[in-house]
């Protein structure tokens, strides 16, 4: 892969989570390849000022296992920073965060 090919998958790939106003929203399926990603953006939603984080999966249609651990270490994190986390998700993957027990820890909302 020659370097502008890297530079060009960087980007495709920074815009696969996006970060504002306290909204992280994923644009595409989650992917374990995407997890590195994933966890910068969801650093970034810590760090704003926002009390209340909202994280919109409602476009996701498919979610790696690996996925769910980081968005529970996610809740963890924010409990101790006294946030709140509101997970929008789509029908398609709703089972999976009832299956875990999410709706105990966060607010879940079902597009």
């Amino acid at each position: 892969m020659t370097r502008d090919e890297m530079k060009q998958e960087a980007a495709a790939r920074a815009g696969l989570f996006t970060v504002e106003k306290g909204v992280l929203r994923a644009n595409a399926d989650m992917y374990w390849e995407f997890l590195d990603e994933f966890d910068r953006a969801c650093q970034r939603l810590l760090e704003t000022r926002k009390v209340r984080l909202e994280v919109d999966l409602s476009q996701v249609y498919f979610i790696s296992s690996t996925f769910l651990g980081c968005l529970s270490n996610l809740v963890i994190r924010a409990s101790r920073l006294k946030k709140h986390v509101l997970l929008k998700v789509s029908l398609d993957i709703s089972w999976l965060f009832e299956i875990m027990g999410m709706q105990k820890n966060v607010e879940l909302e079902v597009w």
